[in-house]
């Protein structure tokens, strides 16, 4: 079942790459909470912020003080990116204060593989189209991957909803419909060990499905169209 639609963010660390997230994540039309220990960070994109906040991410007491709880806050991003240490320590005081979904940037590969350990929900990389991208994902979660092939034009992968179980493309009429093309159905199948027995997944590509292809629970459709197009479409 696809992960309903999140709203409420924080947003850690307000330098180059935190000050675009929180811009892209307004536009996108969420209340985004920010956080830095430098006033004029948090001064520079307080017109993005439902709530601007100073304070040091790595004292527990400041965190709660500013609102970081499980119940206010559905996704954090640890954008810090002056310190390792800061952002490790950070991450883990937001494991500890329960919030669900966690996304950290890493300054490098170390940093990367320390946070994946710590258990963070997704790294990133500190690049602007990083930021925008993010934002895109984390408010509308079914749609899993994005490639910009022009201003206008993009190829996304969208989690099929349920209304298109059991339903051929040809019945969907998703081109007419939504006037975007199916150029692909990413499914899981299943497969049989031949060492062990056990059953497992493995995603398979169908490219250039016929029309009567069925979709079924738990694909995903690629398709390439116009970004206003495709935004209707994973409106769905």
């Amino acid at each position: 079942m696809p992960e309903k639609n999140l709203k409420h963010f924080a947003v850690i660390g307000l330098g180059v790459f935190g000050s675009y997230l929180v811009e892209y994540l307004s536009q996108l039309g969420v209340e985004v909470l920010g956080i830095d220990i430098d006033e004029k960070k948090v001064d520079s994109v307080k017109q993005y912020l439902k709530l601007p906040i100073v304070c040091d991410a790595t004292d527990r007491k400041q965190l709660e003080d500013a609102g970081i709880n499980p119940n206010d806050i559905d996704v954090a991003i640890v954008a810090i990116g002056e310190s390792v240490e800061a952002s490790i320590y950070t991450t883990l005081l937001l494991k500890d204060l329960g919030i669900k979904k966690i996304i950290a940037r890493a300054l490098n590969t170390q940093h990367a593989k320390i946070l994946a350990k710590i258990g963070v929900d997704k790294v990133v990389f500190p690049e602007a189209n990083t930021a925008e991208h993010l934002a895109r994902t984390l408010v509308s979660p079914h749609i899993i991957e994005e490639f910009e092939l022009s201003e206008e034009y993009s190829i996304s992968e969208i989690v099929a909803p349920k209304e298109f179980y059991k339903k051929s493309l040809q019945e969907l009429g998703i081109r007419t419909k939504y006037k975007v093309m199916v150029i692909g159905i990413k499914r899981k199948i299943p497969i049989v060990s031949e060492d062990t027995g056990e059953t497992d997944l493995k995603d398979e590509v169908l490219l250039v499905p016929e029309p009567d292809e069925t979709i079924i629970e738990g694909d995903v459709l690629i398709v390439a169209g116009k970004k206003e197009d495709i935004e209707k479409m994973r409106k769905i």
